[in-house]
């Protein structure tokens, strides 16, 4: 009889071992996601369309913005870089656009209204992260060849331009409107592309962030479109494209290093 309990307690005491081991394997938090949000700003108000902003003695007011972001990378707490794979997104703020077709014609196609400025970063590697970095733009494989797919990359959304080198290439940020300054009114056309303007963005967390499975989390970053125009004298230069090859490259260092900062880690 004690033998036959000894073993019937030894097959329970397996049984329950499989069973918890079991059972950590299934929860193990071995991957989670994050919400990343581009909370959009003009000189510390919040930005909207159709709306008057004033930064010195100039008014602006704004129909459009919208920027690629791309290539999104977490710093884990041991300094590890972790891409997150596909990260192209296109953030954005921005009425009704009717799609320029074939010879710069019209289109019958009309990408809509749309305002997004969260993203879904997934299948991140649990753990703790103390910084991000990402691109403003598309990188160069995918800008010299738009056959090229990844993400939400597309020609189908009126961020390309065929004007500014031999092929198609990506509007890497568009800020569109007006401007006036006193009884001066201009109409505002700031963009940034071409290669040479991509640019990467690094950002340090004032905490870490723990990212798993079991638990939700966000990353708020505050973007200052005001902090676009610093070191351009937008009245003089109201339409930044490649033919004002200097305004550019001002306007693609201030997204990498001015527009960008973080709001908060949760």
């Amino acid at each position: 009889m004690k033998k036959f309990l000894t073993s019937l307690t030894l097959a329970i005491g397996l049984f329950s071992s499989c069973s918890k081991e079991g059972d950590l394997i299934a929860t193990t938090d071995s991957q989670g996601k994050t919400t990343l949000t581009f909370d959009a700003t003009f000189n510390g108000t919040d930005f909207a369309l159709n709306k008057d902003f004033t930064l010195g003695t100039k008014t602006f007011n704004f129909n459009k913005f919208r920027y690629w972001v791309s290539n999104v990378i977490l710093v884990n707490a041991a300094g590890e870089d972790v891409k997150v794979a596909g990260s192209y997104y296109l953030i954005e703020e921005t009425g009704a656009i009717n799609l320029v077709g074939v010879n710069n014609e019209v289109s019958t196609t009309i990408y809509p209204a749309t305002k997004r400025e969260d993203v879904s970063l997934k299948e991140i590697p649990a753990g703790d992260y103390k910084a991000i970095k990402f691109g403003v733009g598309v990188d160069q494989k995918y800008n010299d060849n738009l056959s090229l797919q990844s993400g939400e990359l597309s020609q189908l959304n009126g961020m390309t331009n065929v004007s500014w080198m031999w092929l198609t290439s990506y509007i890497f940020t568009s800020a569109t409107g007006t401007v006036k300054d006193g009884a001066t009114s201009k109409t505002l056309k700031v963009e940034t592309g071409l290669n040479s303007n991509y640019k990467t963005v690094s950002l340090s967390f004032p905490q870490t962030i723990k990212i798993g499975s079991s638990k939700s989390s966000s990353i708020v970053l505050n973007v200052d479109l005001a902090k676009a125009f610093n070191g351009v004298d937008i009245i003089a230069t109201p339409s930044v494209g490649a033919a004002q090859a200097t305004a550019m490259a001002t306007v693609a260092n201030n997204y990498a290093t001015n527009v960008f900062s973080v709001k908060s880690v949760n």
